[in-house]
């Protein structure tokens, strides 16, 4: 289950930064800031992805579903 979030934030991630990627790219840091974001979604101890799993997705989904 862990996983699975992981991978449905980190595809909504993805899908999101392929259009702001050619927006945002020339802010200072900005690939560090990023690298550091997927660290944070993919560790055990901070569980960034089950985080905005449980409080975005899994409610619009849930609202879409019917």
């Amino acid at each position: 289950v862990r996983w699975m979030m992981y991978w449905i934030v980190f595809a909504l991630f993805m899908a999101a930064e392929t259009f702001t990627d050619l927006l945002i790219s020339w802010f200072p840091f900005y690939y560090e800031v990023k690298m550091a974001f997927v660290i944070w979604l993919l560790s055990p101890y901070t569980r960034g992805a089950s985080l905005l799993y449980r409080r975005f997705v899994h409610p619009t989904l849930t609202r879409k579903e019917k």
